[in-house]
């Protein structure tokens, strides 16, 4: 039901009439985004994350404060440029003592309870240059965390779709 305007070119219309496909194509898309299981994934904190030059016969201490129980991942890698880094290694200590035995290159983990950490690294750069280069990556795991629900790619590429197509009608709208 339309009304005739001042300008002969423009309806208004009394009301607003939604139809019924646009109603279905929402409720197709509400049931489908309710039925695509979620999967859920856990944080993790990046403590400590670099690369760095060893000139020579070097060492190096970095400390962190943990403020829950959980584990820590360390990662040391021997980046290949310039000289081979010898004897690179790492160990974990608090105010007590060696939290676990010197680690060479590759990943381990460690379960820790709060309070404060020191990673210690060394090396010796005995090659032509001197120089040698590694990478250090910290991370912590806290125990008893809540998973976080991420959405599936299908339920994103559906909304994106019915945003697209939803501008579209808005854009274009048909004509009575």
């Amino acid at each position: 039901m339309s009304v005739r305007s001042i300008n002969p070119g423009i309806n208004i219309r009394k009301g607003n009439i939604v139809p019924l496909r646009t109603v279905y194509a929402a409720l197709t898309l509400s049931l489908v985004a309710a039925l695509i299981p979620l999967r859920s994934v856990q944080a993790e904190t990046v403590i400590y994350n670099s690369a760095g030059f060893i000139q020579g016969q070097q060492s190096f201490v970095q400390s962190f404060d943990i403020t829950t129980a959980g584990t820590v991942t360390v990662t040391l890698s021997n980046i290949p440029w310039l000289d081979t880094i010898s004897g690179l290694n790492c160990f974990l200590t608090t105010s007590s003592g060696l939290l676990a035995p010197s680690m060479g290159v590759g990943t381990e983990s460690m379960n820790v309870e709060p309070g404060v950490y020191y990673a210690h690294w060394l090396g010796d750069a005995n090659g032509g240059y001197g120089v040698g280069v590694y990478g250090l990556d910290i991370t912590f795991q806290p125990s008893g965390v809540t998973p976080v629900a991420l959405p599936t790619s299908s339920i994103l590429l559906l909304s994106g779709l019915g945003l697209v197509f939803g501008w579209q009608r808005r854009l274009h709208p048909r004509r009575l």
